[in-house]
């Protein structure tokens, strides 16, 4: 007798969905044990259950349903992962960038424990920052500073003018600057603080 979780997925949504129904909370346990949180756990059930749909013909019964749809949903999480990383990675790229334009943030101070948590402040600047540029500007500075898209590409996306796109960049970047330089000043210096309550 075949087992129940070894049949074909059908050819609709509604066959789909009554195929995968019994599995589904074997899925999400799984999907929780892997992300280690709900709201990731949450995100990696939903794409998971779409590219399941979206790969259903491929699925013909010759192994466990519960096998090859867990077998997706890790696939997705790897994927997560590498894409997590590599945009950490870009932002950082990002942040460097910027610590050279904006003149902070030596290369070589960088290598010392407290320079790297002055770095890592300066990121959270950054970022702070950058949520605070109108979505336009903010747009096309993700697109092509953490991104790394050519201003073709990026014009493509957005359906706008190549010098559109050049434009929006450098006053993007220009409004980065100075929010950035407008909350440093805006900042109290810590020295300070320490020498007024030791005095």
């Amino acid at each position: 007798m075949a087992s129940p979780h070894s049949t074909s997925l059908g050819e609709g949504r509604a066959q789909f969905e009554a195929a995968v129904r019994p599995v589904l909370p074997r899925l999400y346990r799984f999907c929780l044990a892997l992300s280690g949180d709900r709201d990731r756990a949450d995100d990696l059930f939903q794409n998971t259950l779409i590219k399941a749909y979206a790969n259903a013909a491929s699925f013909e019964g010759r192994s466990d349903l519960v096998v090859w749809i867990c077998g997706i949903a890790r696939h997705e999480h790897l994927e997560a992962r590498r894409t997590e990383a590599r945009r950490r990675g870009l932002f950082e790229q990002f942040v460097d960038a910027c610590a050279s334009a904006f003149g902070f943030g030596a290369e070589d101070e960088r290598k010392s424990p407290e320079a790297q948590v002055i770095q890592n402040e300066h990121a959270g600047q950054l970022l702070a920052c950058l949520q605070t540029l109108p979505e336009e500007f903010r747009t096309v500075v993700v697109l092509c500073d953490i991104e790394e898209l050519g201003y073709d590409r990026v014009a493509e996306i957005l359906g706008v003018p190549k010098g559109t796109v050049k434009s929006r960049h450098a006053r993007g970047r220009a409004r980065l600057r100075a929010a950035y330089e407008k909350l440093v000043a805006a900042k109290p210096e810590a020295p300070a603080r320490e020498e007024e309550e030791s005095t």
